[in-house]
């Protein structure tokens, strides 16, 4: 319902405002112009006033710096006349004694001169000169006395004044000269110390200055250190000094002395060439008229404020009277806006009873054009159904002494009903007692509560239905307010049980306080929804997400709580979350999740030990992964109960395994006690297992700064452990070198199989009994700029782990079997060539197909060369290894099984092979004889051989003992340095060319 006014009364408004503001406003606004008038007057005369007594102040210094510069002038000129009548005397006493006694003049007039010394202090010394100026009597001889004395100006028989000079011992003197009529001279040094007795003894105040200089500004003498020191150079306005009259104010200046600013006066030079100046510091001749000025600032400041503070007082006392009257006028019209916006209206009934006067609102609420209508209308206009009761309790109001109240329902000319609701009273009217009141559009809050009695229906039928348990509690008293059936089935609680409890009885006791703390966090209506554990009548546990509303029961704060049952949910997360950070099968924590645990710490210190089994992998190639993972929880299980006592533990899947020490302290007891763990056998299936453990430590923040880096750390020192042979080994910064370098030479590696450096040397095997060749076995060798070799030990290693092997392993098959083909060319085609063969190429590269193209490139059959295998390498894949060995057989392609009796081979494992050769390794035929035991491992692998049908070669015969031996017992072929070291071709070649004898190839 919209507010009406009419333009009239928009006008009167306008109007109204405007003579307001002007009827105001005029007394401040004359207030004003009248204040800023006497504001600037009183600037003005300040300004006068302080502009005149700084000028006194300035003329008052000036005079006074005259009187000191006049006053040092005459006892300047006072010393002198003194000095001169001295002189004088002194030079006519002499010119008398040469005269009447010449012979004992000399030493009269030496005399007579200490005497002047001794009565004169302030002169430092004197003497008689002759015309050129040498000496003849006194201290002193100044040849160049007529130069300067007579560039001295000098007024009437008064001495001349020379320059300022420093002499020999450091003192400061001025020359004086008097001339005498026989052409010789008095001269005589004068104290530049007298000098400053003279200007000390002027008062010139504390930042005054009074100087003695000569005529060019050379400053001789000072009352004040800020002038200067002897011998300088005072900044003189001479151009003025010269111009002005005996006693002259100069002004004010600031480059005389120390640039500060001064009343500078001087005197001086009408009889000698020497000036006195006085300057006084303007600073201090002005400090009392700044006291004077800042007083003058403080009372014009004291005036703006009182000023600024009435104007200030005056828009108050405005404003306030503006808004009282602003009040009352927009009082009234918030009554009626007010009427207007909640659809009330005001009404009268006349004295005559007859007739209703009704307010404009009103008007609008009753459907009535016009603001004054009969009874009888009114009533016409209410609902049939209620105007009997409104006539009633009307008659009952007027004539009676109670209060008119009632609601009712009105037609509206729309045809629309309106539900009104009217209050009334009896009063005294000027034509007597008549009835007035107010009255109210109900329509729409009748409406809201029809609504809102309609939603708590649904909400029932909501709350009570639903499947998934709903219940009220207080959020004071936490006690259960309502239930529904869903929440009686799940928790197993009957409804009067459930209105008896409080929500901490469905609570484990350990999250009491969590719940207390929830039900008390500032929330906005609605909860976010969170899992919490809840516990039934019978004691089982579930887990819940509770959805949460708070509203408002019957006055007070309550919670609505939807309890959803998401327990099998929660069950799979967490097993999800499980399996995200452990190993499934020895359920210890993964590397991530171990570093993630271990970050979580802050920077609290930790070892980790890294730890690699040998031979883990290799038990689940030869007995099944069944017994690996046998085996591998076996070791878990132990590492477990050392992760519980020191830490943490976490499984790497393969083989190695990591033990977080979290108190750096026990690093050496739980190393003791993971070595005691990892050397007791280990049951995997039906076998026992013995491993070997390689330990790496490192320590976080010594040698990582995250744990991620501390256990690639760990794992670095491991892989050197494991290298060296070593149980433990400590991480140290050379073995991220190492590691470097290694990665460096797998770069070179691949650089070198590109581009084909490597080289194949040959060494013969040759027949036992006869010396006759039976094959060349091809060794790789990698040659160098410089002419060395990088031996192979240095990089075989380097490619199985990296896995260069692979097509290194290729290249050496295509080069040996070029050189089988070279072989037969030279006549040699019976001659096989051996090639060894990694355990990675043997099973992870497709080696038979590999062998049948380099064979085929070289125009030879498959059976062209021949294998040497290591039997650990076969003992991986046993079945997989049975399976390439026949298909190798199939194509005629010699097998020998290298090394043995090194590896875990087995007499039944032999059988089934099908192998061509035995090669005994070379730790067994050393000093075979001269070692029992030697000498027994070499007849047992001998006699194995024979009964398998297969043919033995003896490695690494060194001696002819060791030949002579491995002959007599039967030994098939021989291969070592006695026989022929390895050498490239074309050596081989020659050397097989050469012979005439078995024993020829040897050489």
């Amino acid at each position: 319902m919209q507010r009406r006014f009419s333009a009239a009364d928009k006008l009167y408004d306008v109007r109204f405002r405007q003579r307001l503001r002007r009827a105001l406003r005029a007394p401040l606004r004359a207030i004003l112009v009248w204040g800023l008038a006497l504001a600037l007057l009183l600037a003005c005369g300040l300004a006068y006033v302080l502009a005149q007594d700084r000028a006194n102040r300035l003329a008052a210094a000036q005079r006074q710096s005259l009187a000191l510069a006049t006053g040092a002038d005459r006892l300047l000129q006072l010393e002198l006349d003194n000095l001169s009548q001295a002189l004088r005397g002194e030079g006519m006493g002499a010119q008398a004694l040469l005269a009447d006694a010449p012979a004992s003049a000399p030493a009269l007039i030496e005399a007579s001169l200490r005497g002047v010394l001794l009565r004169h202090t302030e002169l430092h010394g004197i003497a008689l000169l002759d015309a050129q100026g040498r000496r003849r009597y006194g201290t002193e001889a100044d040849p160049d006395v007529r130069t300067w004395a007579l560039g001295s100006r000098r007024n009437g028989d008064q001495v001349f004044v020379g320059p300022y000079q420093r002499l020999a011992d450091g003192e400061a003197v001025v020359r004086l000269a008097l001339p005498l009529a026989s052409g010789d001279w008095v001269v005589a040094s004068w104290r530049v110390a007298a000098l400053q007795r003279i200007v000390g003894g002027v008062d010139a105040g504390r930042d005054g200055v009074v100087a003695l200089t000569d005529a060019h500004g050379l400053l001789l003498a000072a009352s004040s250190p800020a002038a200067g020191t002897g011998g300088t150079r005072v900044l003189l306005p001479l151009g003025l000094v010269r111009g002005l009259p005996q006693g002259s104010a100069l002004g004010m200046h600031s480059t005389v002395f120390d640039r500060q600013p001064r009343m500078l006066a001087v005197s001086g030079g009408r009889y000698y060439p020497l000036l006195a100046v006085s300057g006084l510091a303007v600073r201090e001749a002005l400090a009392p008229w700044w006291w004077f000025a800042g007083a003058a600032a403080l009372v014009y400041l004291l005036y703006l404020l009182g000023f600024a503070f009435l104007l200030g007082s005056l828009r108050r006392a405005e404003d306030r009277q503006r808004q009282l009257l602003e009040r009352l006028r927009r009082g009234d019209e918030d009554l009626r806006l007010a009427h207007a916006m909640g659809g009330i209206g005001t009404w009268r009934v006349e004295a005559d009873r007859r007739h209703l006067l009704l307010a404009e609102q009103t008007g609008t609420l009753f459907g009535a054009p016009q603001l004054r209508m009969s009874l009888s209308a009114f009533l016409a206009r209410v609902h049939d159904d209620d105007r009997a009761r409104v006539e009633q309790l009307y008659d009952e109001a007027l004539h009676g002494n109670g209060e008119y109240n009632v609601v009712y329902r009105m037609h509206s000319p729309d045809g629309g009903l309106r539900w009104l609701a009217a209050r009334g009273a009896r009063v005294q009217g000027r034509g007597g007692l008549c009835m007035t009141g107010a009255v109210q559009d109900v329509s729409e809050r009748l409406e809201a509560q029809a609504r809102l009695l309609d939603a708590e229906r649904q909400f029932r039928l909501v709350f009570e239905r639903n499947p998934l348990p709903y219940w009220l509690f207080a959020v004071d008293s936490l006690r259960f307010l309502e239930v529904n059936q869903a929440a009686i089935r799940q928790y197993g609680y009957s409804r009067d049980e459930f209105l008896g409890m409080t929500l901490l009885d469905l609570r484990p006791p350990g999250e009491t306080e969590r719940l207390l703390a929830d039900v008390r966090k500032p929330r906005d209506g609605f909860d976010a929804p969170s899992v919490w554990t809840h516990r039934r009548k019978d004691g089982s546990l579930l887990s819940v997400r509770v959805h949460s509303a708070d509203i408002d029961f019957g006055g007070a704060p309550a919670r609505l709580i939807l309890a959803e049952d998401v327990s099998e949910r929660i069950a799979h997360e967490r097993e999800l979350a499980f399996r995200a950070s452990h190993d499934v099968t020895t359920g210890l924590l993964d590397p991530r999740a171990l570093a993630e645990a271990l970050d979580a710490r802050g920077q609290a210190g930790y070892a980790v030990a890294y730890v690699q089994l040998r031979g883990l992998a290799l038990i689940g190639d030869t007995l099944g992964r069944a017994a690996g993972d046998a085996v591998r929880c076996a070791v878990a299980a132990r590492l477990r109960g050392l992760g519980e006592r020191f830490g943490l533990t976490a499984h790497q899947p393969s083989q190695d395994f990591v033990l977080a020490v979290l108190d750096p302290q026990q690093l050496p007891q739980a190393l003791q006690a993971l070595l005691e763990a990892m050397s007791t056998p280990v049951q995997g299936g039906a076998f026992t297992q013995q491993l070997q453990a390689h330990i790496g430590v490192a320590l976080c923040p010594d040698d990582a700064a995250g744990a991620e880096e501390a256990i690639g750390s760990a794992a670095q020192a491991a892989h050197a452990a494991q290298a060296d042979g070593r149980s433990v080994a400590r991480f140290e910064r050379s073995m991220s070198a190492r590691i470097g370098e290694r990665l460096r030479l797998a770069g070179r590696i691949h650089q070198a199989i590109a581009r084909q450096e490597f080289e194949l040397h040959f060494q013969p095997i040759l027949r036992a009994d006869t010396g006759a060749p039976r094959l060349l076995e091809a060794l790789i060798r990698w040659p160098q700029d410089d002419g060395s070799f990088i031996a192979p030990d240095q990089f075989i290693q380097l490619c199985e782990d990296t896995g260069l092997i692979l097509p290194l392993g290729r290249w050496v098959m295509q080069a040996a079997a070029q050189a089988r083909r070279q072989l037969a060319l030279h006549g040699w085609a019976d001659l096989p060539v051996a090639v060894n063969v990694s355990a990675l190429q043997f099973f992870d590269g497709d080696l038979v197909a590999d062998l049948v193209q380099a064979c085929a490139a070289a125009g030879l059959a498959a059976d062209g060369l021949h294998l040497e295998l290591t039997e650990s390498s076969l003992m991986r894949q046993p079945q997989q290894a049975l399976d390439v060995l026949r298909q190798l057989r199939a194509l005629g392609v010699g097998v020998a099984l290298d090394d043995v009796g090194t590896g875990f081979s087995s007499m039944a494992y032999l059988r089934d092979l099908p192998l061509d050769t035995l090669k005994i390794d070379r730790s067994f035929v050393a000093e075979v004889d001269r070692d029992a035991r030697n000498a027994s491992i070499c007849e047992a692998l001998l006699t194995l051989g024979r009964s398998l049908g297969l043919q033995v070669v003896a490695e690494g015969v060194e001696n002819d003992a060791q030949l002579q031996w491995l002959r007599a017992h039967g030994c098939d072929q021989v291969q070592g340095y006695l026989l022929g070291r390895p050498a490239p071709l074309a050596q081989v070649l020659a050397a097989l060319g050469a012979r005439d004898a078995p024993d020829a190839v040897t050489a």
